[in-house]
């Protein structure tokens, strides 16, 4: 009798989760890890914005820091540029900057900063998790992510100063 009861009691729990989850699935994610439909839609926005910010101004990151930041800002300041299109483009923003790092480019520091900040800030405002922006940008976002917490958690970089621009083109 006992056999009997364990698969119906394993039923009843299995369904009592599948329905939580249907019915609880509020937040950004169900409890499958899979955003909801609502955020999926936000996330293709997002998506879509970043593609374009990277299109417009990958271009720069090698050969100047700063046409890359006034092209990411000027991405940002676009007309009917919501919250999901400001994430896109400030997280397409910070991958540009961690780029622009590897290539020791000088002002990238404070350009990670200033993006990773953006792009947390509109993150939470949104309700989306970590996770989530891994469908925004493909690569390594677990790394991504580590480093958006490690550079958020130190000071903010200081600007170039006069000395360190010497050389560098600035418009």
């Amino acid at each position: 009798m006992n056999a009997m009861r364990t698969p119906s009691l394993i039923f009843f729990l299995a369904f009592g989760l599948l329905t939580s989850t249907f019915v609880n699935g509020a937040d950004s994610q169900s409890k499958t890890g899979q955003p909801t439909t609502a955020s999926q839609a936000t996330l293709e926005r997002a998506k879509a914005s970043a593609t374009k910010t990277m299109q417009a101004c990958m271009k720069w990151v090698q050969m100047n820091v700063f046409e890359f930041e006034e092209c990411v800002d000027e991405q940002m300041r676009l007309p009917k540029q919501a919250k999901a299109e400001r994430l896109g483009v400030s997280y397409m923003g910070f991958v540009g900057a961690l780029s622009a790092q590897r290539f020791g480019s000088q002002g990238s520091q404070l350009l990670a900063w200033k993006y990773a900040k953006e792009f947390k800030k509109i993150q939470k405002q949104l309700g989306l998790k970590d996770s989530d922006l891994c469908l925004i940008v493909s690569g390594d976002c677990e790394v991504r992510m580590a480093l958006a917490a490690q550079i958020l958690k130190g000071s903010k970089p200081k600007p170039l100063t006069e000395a360190e621009l010497s050389g560098v083109h600035k418009h």
